[in-house]
């Protein structure tokens, strides 16, 4: 996945962050992801949002966008947002909207 389709699916689960009003919040180091509730998880995806952007960039920190991107995914998954099949479309497809939609 290019770096430009990593940055189109942050803006485009960002803005549906925010559409539902999803605060920016960091989940405790102690707590396991199963023990999210929806709104948590939700939140917690919403927090990753801002660093995934400069990994993306960064040749020597690709791979940590890869691992906050699956984080971000795995978090709107346990918040019943999107399916394994929705996200696996979402690492082949731009989101709608982007400035281009086309297979990657």
């Amino acid at each position: 996945m290019t770096p430009e389709h990593i940055l189109a699916l942050i803006d485009w689960y960002e803005r549906k962050l925010r559409e539902a009003n999803v605060p920016k919040q960091r989940i405790d180091i102690d707590r396991t992801f199963g023990s999210l509730n929806a709104s948590e998880a939700l939140a917690h995806a919403h927090y990753l949002c801002d660093g995934i952007r400069a990994f993306a960039t960064d040749p020597e920190r690709q791979r940590k966008a890869g691992s906050h991107l699956t984080a971000i995914q795995m978090c709107l998954s346990i918040a019943h947002w999107f399916t394994l099949r929705d996200l696996l479309g979402h690492n082949r497809t731009l989101p709608p909207g982007s400035l281009v939609d086309k297979k990657v």
